[in-house]
């Protein structure tokens, strides 16, 4: 029987989820003159930040588990295939309607941009394929120390990298000052702390798992201060982006995943509902920008609703459009391919004793 890791599907749902719900909201507050409960909606915002960090982790983490240090032959050349094509393909689509150029140069400029430089959502697959290449070149060499140190160097570099994009003023050197700007963005050097804590839970994974309960408050407390920095920044002005690029969120993002960890030592059962949306995750994360920022509001005069609104909407035209496309053969190819992992099978394998 096939053994599931079922914090798995959690994290892609609530993350897919998460990411949704940022750009409801940000479509919201763009689109209201006067939004209620404003510094509220911003506070929940920001804690959802953790959702496209959640994402690249995933890649490193399944990569080192299922393969640890070698990976089979054709990895890199299928991944190529089931991302990279897509990549393009949404790219193409994103510069067409999201963008709306008019003209072929238009068109050009756009899909540079969102190509090359970060312009749109799909960065974080370009993102992953730096994992995957770091994998395959330093697998071998990350085995050989040891994890705890590691991860710590690893925030503790990402967090000075974020707050040097932040703090320091940008340079006037053509190629340095892309750090500053959205390529800053799509370079592995801020994401490194989530490749080496996907490296290393991934391949000490039934150990970590045995462990973990051993940490429970230490996770819980660490969570605590996490979030308690993420938002007293926010609050007193030290830094007021809300994106994942903030210099708070690397310490932030590594203790939520741990909180995921844990809450999965302890609930190994995956609902119905988190099975379908972890199965359609790619996709709406895929998709859903050409849909979110063009619904109308449902009240002049209610944020949430018009969040709610957003969000269900949205969610709902994404599946469908990733269920029609996928209908056909290359379909996955354009939207993004859906997972035909089944309730029952997990279900089963749950009640075997045999998810992880």
């Amino acid at each position: 029987m096939k053994t599931y890791t079922s914090v798995i599907f959690w994290m892609r749902t609530i993350a897919c989820l998460s990411i949704v719900l940022i750009h409801s909201i940000t479509t919201t507050f763009s689109k209201m003159d006067f939004v209620g409960h404003g510094t509220a909606i911003r506070v929940l915002q920001l804690l959802l930040m953790f959702s496209t960090p959640l994402f690249v982790f995933i890649s490193e983490f399944l990569l080192a588990k299922n393969y640890h240090v070698k990976t089979k032959p054709g990895f890199f050349k299928n991944k190529l295939i089931y991302l990279g094509i897509p990549y393009i393909i949404i790219n193409i689509g994103i510069s067409i309607f999201y963008f709306e150029s008019k003209t072929f140069d238009q068109f050009m400029t756009h899909l540079g941009d969102t190509m090359f430089h970060g312009g749109a959502v799909t960065y974080f697959i370009v993102i992953i394929f730096q994992f995957y290449i770091l994998h395959i070149l330093f697998a071998k060499y990350l085995i050989k120390w040891k994890p705890i140190p590691v991860i710590i160097g690893a925030v503790i570099f990402a967090t000075i990298y974020w707050a040097f994009r932040q703090y320091v003023p940008q340079s006037d050197h053509p190629i340095l000052g892309l750090f500053w700007e959205r390529e800053g963005w799509m370079l592995f050097l801020g994401w490194i702390s989530y490749f080496l804590l996907g490296f290393y839970t991934g391949i000490y994974y039934e150990t970590f798992m045995n462990n973990i309960k051993k940490y429970t408050w230490p996770i819980i407390i660490g969570t605590m201060i996490a979030t308690a920095l993420l938002i007293g920044n926010y609050l007193l002005g030290i830094s007021t982006w809300v994106e994942s690029k903030r210099f708070d969120i690397p310490f932030y993002v590594t203790m939520v995943i741990l909180v995921f960890f844990l809450f999965s030592s302890y609930i190994k059962y995956v609902p119905k509902f988190v099975l379908f949306i972890s199965n359609y995750s790619f996709c709406i994360y895929l998709t859903h920008y050409f849909f979110v920022h063009d619904l109308g509001l449902l009240r002049a005069d209610s944020s949430l609703r018009n969040i709610a609104f957003n969000f269900i909407i949205t969610v709902t035209v994404s599946i469908c459009l990733a269920y029609m496309v996928n209908l056909f053969k290359y379909g996955k190819f354009i939207v993004g391919g859906i997972g035909h992992i089944k309730y029952d099978k997990v279900y089963e394998s749950y009640r075997h004793g045999k998810m992880d």
